[in-house]
C-alpha cells in the first residue's frame, strides 16, 4: 500500500505565525495555489481514496489534490488542540504565559496548553486511526490522506522511526507538502518528501 500524506495549504493564521489547533478558518489564496501545484505531483500516483481532517483547511486542499474521488473526514486527522493558545502568537504567548509555554514545549507529551490536550492524546487518536486504516488496506490501496503538522510529525516519529519521543526531531513539512511511504504489510518504507506546493 502507497500513503501520500499531505499537510494542508497555508490559511491567513498560518501566515500571521499563529498557534493554529481547532479554530476553523479556510484556506488563504496562497493555500489554494499550494493545493493546486501539489495535486499535479499527487495525480502520477493515482490515489484510490482520499481521506482528511475534518477542519476547513484540510477538506479544502483534499478536495483539490484528491478531485474527483470522494473525501472522507475523521477527527481524529485533527491538528493537537491547543486550548486557549489557539490564534495566539509565540511571542504573544511569551508575553503572557512564558513559564507554562516553555514547560509544554519541553514536555508536550504529558502538559497539555490550557484547555488542549496533550501530544499523547493526539498520538493515541492517530496511532487508533493508522492502525485501522492498516487492518482495513489493501496491498494495491493509493491513500492521500490531508491533516496537519502535527499529526505528520506524530506519524513519522512513532510510525516511522519507531520513537514518538524524537518528535520534535521529525522532519517538518510545509504547508501544501507532504510525504510519501509505503507500506509492505509489515513495516514501512523510506519515506519520500514531496515538495511544497
Amino acid at each position: 500500500m502507497k500513503w501520500i500524506w499531505v499537510r494542508h495549504g497555508e490559511t491567513e493564521m498560518n501566515r500571521q505565525g499563529r498557534y493554529l489547533g481547532h479554530l476553523d478558518p479556510p484556506l488563504n489564496e496562497h493555500g489554494r495555489q499550494q493545493a493546486r501545484n501539489l495535486r499535479a505531483i499527487v495525480q502520477q500516483w493515482q490515489p484510490t481514496k482520499v481521506y482528511s481532517s475534518d477542519l476547513l483547511r484540510c477538506v479544502q486542499t483534499a478536495e483539490i489534490v484528491g478531485s474527483p474521488l470522494r473525501v472522507e473526514t475523521s477527527t481524529a486527522l485533527r491538528e493537537l488542540n491547543f486550548g486557549t493558545w489557539d490564534g495566539r502568537r509565540y511571542d504573544e504567548l511569551m508575553q503572557t504565559d512564558g513559564p507554562t509555554l516553555t514547560a509544554w514545549i519541553d514536555d508536550p507529551f504529558t502538559l497539555a496548553p490550557p484547555g488542549g490536550e496533550t501530544l499523547l492524546k493526539l498520538g493515541k487518536r492517530v496511532d487508533d486511526w493508522v492502525a485501522g486504516m492498516l487492518a482495513a488496506s489493501r496491498s494495491d490501496d493509493v491513500a492521500l490522506v490531508v491533516t496537519h503538522g502535527g499529526p505528520l510529525r506524530w506519524l513519522l516519529s512513532h510510525w516511522l522511526y519507531g520513537d514518538a519521543r524524537r518528535f520534535w526531531e521529525a522532519p517538518g513539512v510545509a504547508h501544501g507538502g507532504g510525504v510519501i511511504i509505503r507500506w509492505d504489510g509489515q513495516r514501512w518504507g523510506q519515506p519520500q518528501m514531496l515538495e511544497e506546493g
